[in-house]
């Protein structure tokens, strides 16, 4: 009985010892984020991450631990290789999401959930954008991981039962259902009446230390568990009266109109250029600037700083510059084809009173789930990757796709034209058809090489456009889709903010419209300009109404970000303040939390 009782402790601990391994990998990857933790923070990371680590290893030996209660009814060698087996397949699986998880930290910087799996329609695009990625160090720890585990699994786990002798059945099933039973105070996570969830973990305002203090497998299996389930709030904070008072002040309109556009239906041009963060405007690497046309742009241009993307992903931020539609910070709304015909999109809108529409991306449109999204907005011409022929990284590069539209634009029948292009030289892995302007390898200075170049296509293409007839009935809008961490600020909202200019023959005068926006509020403040409701629009504010207030919001991976006289970061899974003191931010706190609850529960409802 004692072996097997031996054998029970030793296959638990084995597993906590693995995630502990892990916990110590994940922070070795990320070696610059852990050399500025204190060592209080590094001790947090290990104390509270073991409660997670406990409730996985738990998680992981039921079946073990039943296998041993009824062993005396089996073949020692079938017994010996189910074990084996079992354990070797989680082995497997759990080391490719702690490997997995290193770089998607390092990319999206959250851990590991269901959200990458979305991307598996498109295997080869999502191949290519992980050119950038170590690969080949990702593998080899992979392998290396796996070898040295299986070993220890046959070596000191499994070869143990050929030890076994047989005992009495009744005493030991006994004990063997008891310690079974004991596994529930780890899954749960001790004694109170609360089960572990991600936010018990979570100790510190310091968001690494936080992510890094969670196990990867339980945070990977639990995203699966709750996609799977959406019918609820998680994100309850106020009663109803309070939420819409609040909507009705932060939504508030029928004020002065600040009239920019002097056509009544002009043609309207949206770019929408991947990865442009504001903060890389005016910046210079090396003595030189990234953007030097966008910078002059600035001043030949209606301008726009201050405007914040919906999230950090491009799938949810295609639908709130075409749809005026918030994102959901764990789920994106272009997922869910049964909901998607229920929003209204600027496309179909405006096909209604006249307007033929276009819509042009590079890319494979599987891979951000767009197709679905795009025949739904009645584009009666969408130009894809297969369109284009030439390729470079994940589809055909920006300068291609603007020869394109331009070509196109030579052949108005008179209508006006609604033309959507959304730019992709600048995802991941920045590749570009032209030598970079920075001889350097670096995931960062090719990123700045890719704006380089977008910025270069972008003047050629206006340049071109400016010589074309229907230029001056023409409205251009030009707009990150969203923001990036590079250059880094030490404000987290930086990261979301994203610039907006309004050119074209139509803006007769430059200037910079200050008010803080959403990316969102493109779709009010455009048909505002001409003299049409936005009423099938709800989320989306007109800025250029004197009544409207200025103000941004944006989601991340359970989190919002909340900017209007203060800047508020908060994360909804350890409801802790990531940025803001408390007490000195009540009133942006507040709407954010009601933002954050009232714009999940209209997506629930869609």
């Amino acid at each position: 009985m004692r072996e097997r009782l031996r054998f029970l402790l030793l296959y638990y601990c084995f597993w906590v010892v693995v995630f502990l391994f892990a916990r110590i990998l994940f922070l070795t990857y990320h070696i610059d984020e852990t050399k500025d933790l204190t060592l209080e923070l590094l001790f947090g990371i290990f104390y509270f991450g073991f409660k997670m680590d406990l409730a996985m290893a738990a998680y992981y030996s039921i079946f073990p631990f039943l296998w041993v209660t009824f062993s005396n009814f089996l073949n020692k060698s079938v017994f010996q290789n189910t074990i084996f087996s079992y354990t070797f397949i989680l082995l497997t699986i759990t080391n490719f999401i702690v490997v997995s998880d290193l770089e998607v930290y390092n990319i999206w910087n959250f851990r590991l959930d269901s959200t990458p799996l979305k991307f598996l329609n498109s295997p080869k695009a999502a191949y290519i954008s992980l050119k950038n990625s170590p690969i080949l160090r990702l593998l080899i720890s992979y392998i290396f991981i796996l070898a040295v585990g299986s070993i220890v699994v046959y070596r000191i786990v499994a070869n143990k039962i050929y030890d076994w002798k047989r005992i009495k059945n009744f005493p030991f099933i006994i004990y063997g259902l008891l310690m079974c039973a004991l596994l529930i105070l780890p899954l749960r996570g001790g004694w109170g009446k609360t089960p572990l969830r991600q936010s018990t973990v979570y100790f510190s305002k310091n968001a690494f230390a936080n992510a890094s203090a969670l196990n990867a497998p339980w945070v990977f299996f639990s995203s699966l568990l709750k996609k799977a389930s959406i019918k609820d709030n998680p994100y309850i904070f106020y009663p109803r009266e309070m939420v819409e008072r609040t909507l009705d002040s932060l939504f508030a309109k029928g004020g002065t109109r600040t009239q920019l556009v002097n056509h009544k239906k002009p043609h309207i041009l949206l770019i929408s250029v991947e990865n442009l963060s504001a903060n890389v405007l005016d910046f210079h690497y090396n003595g030189e600037a990234v953007t030097p046309f966008l910078n002059e742009l600035k001043g030949k241009s209606v301008y726009f700083p201050e405007v914040y993307a919906a999230s950090d992903r491009t799938d949810k931020n295609v639908v709130s510059l075409l749809s005026g539609y918030p994102a959901q910070p764990k789920q994106a709304l272009i997922e869910f084809s049964e909901k998607i015909d229920k929003i209204e999109n600027l496309s179909s809108f405006l096909s209604k009173i006249g307007y033929a529409t276009h819509f042009y991306y590079g890319g494979e449109p599987d891979f951000l789930g767009l197709r679905s999204y795009l025949f739904e907005g009645d584009f009666e011409k969408i130009s894809l990757k297969e369109d284009f022929g030439a390729s470079t990284g994940l589809g055909a590069p920006d300068s291609l796709v603007y020869a394109r539209v331009l070509a196109d634009l030579k052949n108005l029948n008179g209508r006006p034209v609604f033309t959507s292009v959304f730019s992709l030289s600048t995802h991941e892995p920045y590749a570009i058809p032209v030598l970079g302007k920075w001889n350097e390898n670096s995931s960062q200075v090719q990123y700045y090489n890719s704006l380089n170049y977008a910025d270069m296509s972008l003047k050629n293409f206006l340049e071109g456009a400016q010589k074309e007839d229907w230029w001056e009935n023409t409205l251009v809008i030009i707009i990150g889709n969203r923001g990036h961490k590079w250059p880094e600020k030490e404000d987290k909202t930086a990261a979301f903010r994203v610039p907006m200019f309004w050119t074209g023959g139509v803006i007769k005068d430059s200037r910079v419209i200050h008010k803080v926006m959403n990316q969102s509020d493109l779709c009010a403040t455009v048909l505002g300009q001409l003299s049409l409701s936005d009423s099938p629009f709800k989320w989306s504010k007109n800025v250029l109404d004197s009544r409207t207030p200025g103000w941004g919001f944006y989601v991340f991976n359970d989190g919002f970000g909340y900017i209007g006289k203060e800047k508020v970061v908060y994360d909804n899974v350890g409801r802790i303040l990531l940025q803001g003191e408390q007490g000195l931010i009540t009133k942006s706190l507040d709407r954010g939390k009601v933002l954050m609850q009232a714009t999940y529960q209209d997506f629930l409802n869609l």
